[in-house]
């Protein structure tokens, strides 16, 4: 339901509940209700700040969650005016320092809550609210440079990590320096390529670790990890179908051993259905992994064995709903099992079926809430499930590992939870170790820029309070990342293990999805090895020892694993065992109308950064869209496609028509790929080669303009589309959008790029939209900006999708002569495009859909072999920017706004 001004107000769905939202006379939201009961209520300031959130739960009373205070007075040195500098939530008191005119935070500082579990309510003063914090600050400090990439970053404990960049922005060497210590290299070198993938990188263990891609498609084909004394730690081989799912990993390093009758190498193949989703897949485990997995992790095998002789073969297979839902999974190795999956009648919400948890599909809903959080967390067979409390953020706040009082949650083992918005701060795991004492276990974590403060202690209670506390472990876990591999060092202030020297580095070699599969020490030794099933569980379990391995955190898909055996992402909790969410998604049908579903039920393709939505692995890095920001860009696709071509192509069937618009851009970009692929059928040698020196070449965006654009301040460009221009009251040109361009296209929400090959010079330095030129790289805007990760290319002028004039240019390309004049008119008489909509490409399709599309005309048009071959052979920008302008006009259209 939505109001006059198009807001909704009521949403409703069948997975997450309801949820209804007021708003303001400035559009700004104001309160909300959900199907839970809770309700929150925001107040801003006169220049329409949000300074205060008040929240509710059911049958709870009302508490100031949330107070922000901003910069207006004296902070203007810092950078800070007008900026949000005070934070004070649910994980206590943030302040930013200062920030750099890039906008890079360079000082922050935070302060936790005195209580690990307890809700604040925050006083009007000052005074009331410092009785609610710990007494300890924790200040993080920064460089960066003109474009905010970080060059030095000094912790909260003064333990320091520097970086450097190359001229385009990517990161070349690491170092760290402990405090009091000497600074030490952890990234040596790194080597990228042309489509910013890193080709090798070389730590300072000694190991180098290189990645090889397909030269077609630019998938990762190879990663293999080399120490120096040549020892191949790591040597992976993907396999793919034509649509890139991954049909095969083979891990060369694994030599092929016989045990138990049976045959086990480094293979494991991976089967689909028509949707994509898994439906089986072999490889290897532990011989002694014979009990149906839930949260816990199977035994290690220590030391490491030498062999494989503690390896056996497993067959799983999985069946799923026409929703996607999980039916059933059967495993066939060292034990045999099959896990049953019961989904509710009328929604995806879904349990697994066991001695004494639901049987019917209409009780599934008593194991969730009304915003679809799942209630109870099912751990064995015989169990009901654990209890899951949720905060009124739909953020889970505890989880109760084992349960002595229904009504005192105070004696119950339990995993508690703090947050700063969705960011997870703060965990805390209580157990009781001595009833009569009242004796209880601490096991802390603080999560701070590059730390985590793990401490463990003993604490004495009676009645309900802390009467004495005994630290027995104090460890400081410095965090980042050498290139792709994950790095931890593990320094203790007090309780160190007399069998781990202090200081110890730890580096992770992950796969094609982030999955921590080695542990490496300084030496490039092995300190544990752990292999994963598609979905998360842990097949392949070795460690040198048992100490050793009981402080690897970080597992499948480079994600935290929680003494509750779920995963964290950021905005939700994954329960591998039952292959899905714990919670229905909170970007809500971003990723499709199952919201609980992971990945799309492939895991070994595509991966999920903050469980949200899932995008392709091992891809470049780029920015992200917020919820709030795929609502925009939802937006501007849904009026897109009321423009009179489009519903056009719609009526004929030849437009998909898909209820999430962002996703049908991408159906359609694949259509397109898929049907070029189909047309132009086995590749010639020369076509090959055409292809791959294609796939290298780096664009970038061209914009005229008569205003300047640029802040003069933060030095950042700032594109709008025409309606963000009118929303914004900004003066502009309006004769640069045609009446054709609002009633046939509807594209008014998207700013207008056209394409170049980078490093090009421009063949003019202005145009009919302006005498200001920007060139933005198409790489840098990618990993600056939101919204360009749901850009597209148009082919042509889309109103003239079909034509294609005469070009002199073409002439001179093919020799000048009367053949190369007869041979580019007959370029010019080629229809382009059947359709309008096969001129569309996602921005991750760019490259491969002009690529195709070049390859195409070239391949149909009648022109001689002389003129073939001179195009086939084309080498170098300069030739690929005349042939790609003198056969297209392609164009980049980014939703909303591009700021650089």
């Amino acid at each position: 339901m939505s109001s006059l001004a198009g807001q909704v107000i009521k949403r409703e769905s069948t997975d997450s509940g309801w949820l209804v939202t007021l708003f303001d006379a400035a559009a700004r939201l104001v309160w909300f209700t959900d199907g839970r009961g809770t309700t929150q209520e925001q107040t801003y300031d006169e220049l329409g700040r949000p300074v205060q959130t008040r929240e509710q739960l059911k049958g709870g009373e009302k508490r100031v969650s949330r107070i922000t205070e901003y910069g207006d007075k004296g902070l203007e040195d810092d950078n800070l005016k007008g900026l949000p500098v005070r934070q004070y939530d649910d994980s206590g008191l943030q302040i930013i320092h200062s920030v750099a005119l890039s906008g890079a935070t360079l000082q922050i500082s935070q302060q936790f809550l005195a209580s690990g579990d307890i809700a604040p309510n925050w006083p009007a003063d000052d005074t009331n609210r410092k009785r609610l914090l710990d007494s300890e600050i924790y200040t993080t400090s920064q460089q960066a440079d003109a474009v905010a990439n970080t060059l030095n970053r000094t912790d909260a404990m003064g333990h320091q990590q520097i970086w450097r960049y190359d001229v385009s922005g990517k990161i070349t060497s690491q170092a760290i320096k402990l405090d009091g210590e000497t600074k030490k290299t952890l990234l040596e070198h790194i080597t990228w390529s042309a489509a910013s993938q890193v080709l090798e990188e070389k730590t300072s263990n000694g190991v180098t670790t290189t990645y090889g891609y397909e030269p077609e498609t630019q998938w990762l084909s190879t990663l293999a990890a080399q120490r120096s004394d040549n020892t191949v730690l790591q040597s992976l081989v993907y396999g793919y179908d034509n649509t890139g799912n991954v049909t095969s990993i083979t891990d060369n390093q694994i030599t092929t051993r016989y045990y138990q009758n049976q045959v086990t190498d480094g293979l494991r193949e991976f089967s689909y259905d028509a949707l994509y989703q898994l439906l089986e897949a072999t490889g290897r485990e532990n011989a002694g992994n014979t009990i149906m997995p839930w949260s816990s992790l199977p035994a290690a095998l220590t030391p490491i064995p030498t062999d494989n002789s503690q390896y056996v073969n497993y067959t799983r297979t999985w069946r799923w709903d026409d929703s996607g839902n999980l039916q059933s999974q059967v495993h066939a190795g060292a034990g045999n099992y099959t896990r049953t999956m019961i989904t509710e009648a009328t929604s995806n919400r879904s349990v697994q079926m066991n001695d004494s948890g639901a049987q019917a599909s209409d009780e599934i809903n008593q194991w969730f809430d009304n915003n679809g959080n799942l209630k109870q967390l099912q751990v064995s067979a015989s169990s009901s499930g654990n209890n899951m409390l949720w905060d009124g953020s739909n953020n889970l706040q505890t989880v109760v590992l084992l349960c002595r009082s229904a009504t005192d949650m105070t004696q119950n083992d339990r995993e508690i939870y703090q947050y700063s918005g969705n960011r997870r701060v703060r965990k805390q795991t209580r157990t009781l170790t001595n009833t009569s004492q009242q004796l209880w276990t601490v096991d802390e974590v603080r999560y701070l820029p590059g730390l985590e403060l793990r401490q463990s202690w003993q604490e004495s209670v009676e009645s309900n309070r802390v009467i004495s506390v005994k630290t027995s472990q104090e460890l400081h876990t410095l965090t980042g990342q050498a290139g792709r591999a994950g790095v931890r060092i593990l320094h203790w202030e007090s309780g160190k293990p007399d069998s781990i020297d202090n200081n110890q580095l730890r580096w992770s070699l992950c796969d094609n999805i982030g999955s921590a599969s080695l542990e490496l020490d300084a030496d490039g030794q092995q300190i544990s090895r752990e292999e994963y099933y598609p979905f998360g569980g842990t097949a392949v379990w070795a460690a040198r020892s048992e100490l050793e391995a009981s402080y690897k955190v970080i597992r499948y898909s480079g994600k935290e694993r929680d003494g509750t055996g779920l995963y964290y992402y950021g905005y939700r909790y994954y329960a591998p065992w039952l292959c899905r969410w714990t919670a229905a998604d909170p970007g809500r049908e971003i990723d499709g109308l199952n919201l609980y579903r992971m990945v799309r039920n492939n895991p070994l393709t595509l991966s999920d950064a903050e469980g949200l939505a899932p995008t392709a692995s091992g891809s470049a890095e780029k920015a992200k869209l917020s919820e709030k920001q795929y609502q925009e860009v939802s937006k501007v696709y849904e009026k897109m496609a009321t423009g009179k071509l489009w519903s056009a192509e719609k009526a004929k069937n030849v437009l998909l028509d898909i209820p999430d618009s962002i996703l049908g851009m991408h159906a359609v970009s694949s259509r397109n790929i898929r049907n070029l692929k189909k047309r132009l059928g086995k590749a010639s040698p020369e076509e090959k080669a055409f292809f791959q020196r294609f796939m290298q070449l780096e664009f970038q965006m061209i914009h005229h303009t008569n205003a300047h654009i640029t802040n003069p301040e933060t030095l950042e460009t700032t594109f709008l589309s025409r309606d963000e221009l009118i929303k914004r009251r900004k003066i502009f040109d309006t004769t640069h959008t045609t009446d054709a361009d609002v009633v046939q296209l509807a594209n008014t929400g998207f700013a207008f790029f056209a394409l170049s090959v980078k490093g090009i010079k421009l063949l003019k330095g202005s145009s009919r939209f302006g005498k200001h030129v920007h060139e933005v790289s198409l790489d840098k805007a990618k990993q600056k900006s939101p919204y360009m990760a749901e850009a597209h290319m148009v082919l042509n002028n889309t109103l003239k999708f079909q034509e294609r004039k005469l070009s002199e240019r073409l002439v001179t390309l093919l020799g000048g002569d009367d053949i190369a004049r007869k041979d580019a008119k007959a370029f010019s008489k080629q229809v382009v495009a059947e359709n309008v909509s096969d001129t569309l490409f996602h921005i991750n399709d760019i490259h491969m859909g002009l690529a195709l599309s070049i390859l195409w005309s070239i391949k149909s048009a009648p022109i001689s072999e002389r003129s073939r071959e001179i195009l086939l052979g084309v080498k170098g920008e300069a030739q690929f920017e005349q042939l790609i302008t003198t056969l297209f006009r392609p164009q980049i259209l980014v939703p909303v706004e591009l700021t650089v």
